[in-house]
């Protein structure tokens, strides 16, 4: 596997930061990836710390103008957290985020379930991580959950502020079948029920199906980018799934779990009649699935509760694949409530030394002022009020 921007130097050998904890820092994910599949089979994360999902998002070319430093942490001889870092000099300070962090919903140490060092432990370990990737001011960990798959996120005993937008999520785990019948109002329900009916009268039966083969996934794709370029037009934002790298990502991680039960990413597409109507892209861990991003037709067949149809198709496989937990990503849209219940989500922006200083203090005001104007609604709609009219500007 080629690696982007790799650290120069060969890894340091482990060098010890306290009793209990060993550092080691690769440069690329082949010298780490035996460590990390075991890891993961194991260990808690989120889908967006999956190998496959990082290697594929990387192998399309993001993070190119980042080097990589793979940390792992180790307690004796056993491998307990790796944190994929992209390094990059920023407003004249060295910075590291989480690798794929900005193609992804959510940050998080992929860490054994025993790992929990104290703030002093942490610290230390971080100091010894930024020394020996080089140099590190400032580190961002961005969208963390407070906890997630019953474990307590260490990083959040540092300090730590509300990120922008919330996380929506919810347990499935032993919901009878169908969903909607037994998490939804009656009024919600019938609408949905409704929708799906007159849908059927309008192009022929309604069916939602996993895609698995090649001629499909193109075929599913070049919709979806229709179907997403035609929403983003209405907010006044670029389709930026239709650009590097989410082209050759989607294409390559999509193909590469047709025959896996628990895929890093999954697609399914609703079918009405011979037309696409909506498509469900969705990245999966253990017993959870992340909706990463939706789309539905803006034709005819938009007027019957596609989001409502597409969703509650998918609980309904989903419970019955044994799915336990659910997300819709990030973003604040009045459709998630009727599936899951908005989570803070935090962001942790580290400094590291004296001139991360007043780095970290200038990216929390930034994102504290995003999510004043995101969390406040009359902020929030002439914000987007004001995207449109700029894209509008630019389109003439």
């Amino acid at each position: 596997m080629s690696q982007l921007s790799p650290l120069a130097a060969d890894p340091a050998p482990p060098r010890s930061v306290d009793p209990a904890f060993d550092v080691a820092i690769h440069g690329s994910l082949d010298q780490v990836e035996p460590i990390w599949r075991r890891l993961e089979t194991a260990g808690i994360l989120t889908p967006y710390q999956r190998f496959d999902w990082i290697a594929a998002l990387l192998a399309a070319g993001a993070e190119q103008d980042s080097r990589i430093a793979v940390a792992v942490i180790s307690q004796g001889q056993k491998p307990m957290a790796v944190l994929p870092m992209a390094i990059q000099r920023r407003w004249g300070t060295t910075q590291a985020h989480m690798l794929g962090s900005r193609q992804s919903n959510s940050d998080w140490i992929a860490a054994d379930p025993g790992f929990a060092p104290s703030p002093g432990q942490l610290r230390a370990l971080l100091g010894q991580i930024a020394r020996a990737a080089g140099g590190i001011d400032v580190m961002l960990l961005q969208n963390q959950p407070a906890a997630w798959q019953g474990m307590a996120n260490p990083v959040l005993a540092l300090p730590h502020a509300l990120a922008p937008s919330n996380l929506y999520a919810t347990s499935i785990a032993g919901t009878p079948l169908p969903y909607v019948e037994h998490r939804l109002t009656t009024k919600r329900r019938s609408n949905i029920n409704r929708g799906r009916r007159r849908l059927e009268e309008l192009a022929g039966p309604v069916r939602l199906l996993r895609v698995r083969d090649a001629a499909l996934l193109e075929q599913v794709y070049r919709v979806f980018i229709e179907q997403r370029g035609a929403r983003f037009a209405e907010m006044g934002v670029d389709n930026i799934f239709a650009q590097a790298p989410f082209p050759q990502f989607f294409r390559q991680l999509a193909s590469a779990g047709f025959h896996s039960d628990r895929p890093a990413l999954i697609v399914h597409a609703l079918h009405a009649g011979d037309e696409i109507v909506a498509t469900s892209w969705g990245a999966m861990s253990g017993s959870h699935y992340s909706q990463y991003i939706n789309s539905t037709s803006t034709g005819p067949a938009a007027r019957y509760s596609l989001t409502g149809i597409l969703v509650a198709d998918l609980m309904d496989q989903l419970v019955s694949a044994g799915i336990e937990t659910f997300d819709m990503g990030l973003g604040d849209f009045d459709y998630k409530f009727e599936w899951t219940q908005a989570q803070p989500v935090f962001q942790s922006i580290l400094a590291l030394t004296g001139k991360g200083k007043l780095a970290a203090s200038a990216i929390n005001r930034r994102d504290a002022l995003k999510r004043l104007i995101k969390q406040t609604p009359r902020l929030w709609q002439a914000a987007k009020w004001l995207r449109l009219q700029k894209q509008r500007l630019v389109s003439r």
